[in-house]
């Protein structure tokens, strides 16, 4: 069975495959060649809870005391239910991406904003910082959509 990337990348307006979007990324069988394609497969690596991957991903001189225990606990206690990519931007050997991530907590969307940084190391795209912009929250129905994207109504999606 294929599984549609949590990061919801489309390839000619078709969600792309797991297998054939973060996947490889997650199994170190291929690198990011952009700074949004490291933001999409981070995103997708909170949304499956591979805090390794998120913890391996982050430039060390600014992870503080983080650990891979602190990644993956922050990522399987977050119900993630969307990824919107602002802009992306790209010279040399730095990055900047500004994303939307949604979340579901307690019958509300939450969205966290952020313009993420990021540098280029031997070939390799690293996270580095961000500046968070103002949190949203809204209420969501049961019967609306679901924020997910699925085309189905949000009790029997992410809020069942």
């Amino acid at each position: 069975m294929t599984i549609n990337c949590p990061c919801r990348i489309k390839e000619k307006t078709i969600l792309m495959a797991y297998s054939d979007c973060c996947e490889p990324f997650h199994l170190e069988s291929a690198l990011p060649e952009t700074p949004e394609r490291l933001m999409r497969s981070r995103y997708s690596a909170y949304y499956l809870g591979l805090g390794q991957y998120i913890f391996d991903t982050h430039h060390a001189d600014f992870r503080g005391n983080v650990s891979v225990e602190d990644f993956e606990l922050s990522a399987k206690s977050t119900h993630w239910c969307g990824l919107e990519v602002v802009r992306a931007e790209q010279e040399c050997d730095s990055g900047l991406v500004e994303f939307k991530a949604f979340f579901l907590d307690k019958e509300k969307l939450h969205c966290l904003h952020e313009a993420s940084n990021f540098v280029r190391e031997d070939d390799r795209w690293l996270y580095t910082d961000g500046e968070f912009k103002p949190k949203t929250v809204v209420k969501i129905s049961r019967n609306d959509p679901c924020p997910c994207g699925s085309a189905k109504k949000a009790k029997k999606c992410c809020l069942k």
